[in-house]
């Protein structure tokens, strides 16, 4: 074969190469095109956010915040391309299997479902986060109050902890339907604005029993698998222990547990009714 035919047949083949490779780029950026407007498209299944909202509250919300927006040590995951870039919770369920030990973040062994469900809620965020103009604010006062006050006193257990005539005096008075409603769901809002939320005086505390010495409680500031500090209000300092195992022993408390435990009990009808008696509290 002559120089010319060997120039054409690799002329030829650097050709067919160049066409694979700008085919595979096709295909990757079609995918990642997709997966981003999954980011940014509307919420298909409104039930799967609201499952997912529940489950990041109550697994991720103290690093992350109960709207996924940031909280105590732990960034806005809205902005996350991981986030934003994820299908149907397939990359975010890789990333929660394997964690971020070296950061503090431990990993999380969810079941599909669920981490579908948190990538809804995620998705729905972004979305709305992108799209403000769409965000309406309904009235949430179409419950019955009688109603309400029978489920606060009873089923909901509400009287255990709160007292319409003690710390609900006038609690309708004070905040606003809307504001109301968040602060039946999401109580956990911090103190004074833009202080730690390790000062707020519903932080989720830990008691820290040395294997001599007296035990200390105080908020959590940071808690690994290797280390533990908490804020101790007595003295008003942080102090840190490494962690060996269940040495020292850590014992976690959550002063708003029972809320917690209530966001997967909650339906529609308790929900409007509670807010519905509470706002009745002028």
């Amino acid at each position: 074969m002559n120089n010319n035919g060997r120039r054409g047949t690799r002329g030829s083949r650097g050709k067919i190469l160049i066409s694979a490779s700008s085919a595979l780029i096709v295909v990757a950026v079609a995918s990642l095109a997709g997966a981003q407007q999954q980011a940014l498209g509307p919420p298909g299944d409104t039930a799967a956010v609201e499952r997912g909202r529940a489950v990041l509250s109550e697994q991720c919300g103290f690093c992350h915040g109960a709207n996924a927006r940031g909280g105590s040590s732990g960034p806005d995951l809205t902005r996350s391309a991981l986030v934003q870039e994820d299908e149907n919770g397939k990359q975010l369920g890789e990333f929660l299997r394997v964690g971020r030990p070296d950061r503090g973040m431990p990993k999380f062994d969810l079941p599909d479902a669920r981490v579908a469900d948190v990538a809804a809620f995620l998705h729905a965020e972004i979305y709305l986060a992108s799209n403000r103009r769409l965000y309406k604010i309904l009235d949430v006062l179409v419950g019955d109050p009688k109603a309400g006050q029978a489920f606060f006193n009873g089923a909901g257990r509400c009287s255990a902890c709160h007292s319409a005539t003690g710390d609900l005096k006038g609690i309708g008075a004070k905040y606003d339907p809307v504001a109301l409603q968040g602060r039946i769901v999401y109580p956990r809002r911090g103190g004074v604005p833009g202080s730690p939320a390790y000062e707020d005086k519903n932080a989720i505390k830990a008691t820290i029993t040395p294997s001599s010495g007296a035990a200390v409680t105080g908020a959590i500031v940071r808690l690994t698998d290797f280390e533990v500090t908490i804020y101790d209000a007595a003295t008003r300092q942080m102090r840190s222990w490494l962690r060996n195992g269940d040495t020292p022993k850590v014992v976690v408390t959550d002063p708003l547990q029972a809320h917690m435990d209530q966001l997967m009990k909650w339906t529609d009808t308790d929900m409007h009714n509670t807010t519905s008696y509470l706002a009745s509290l002028k």
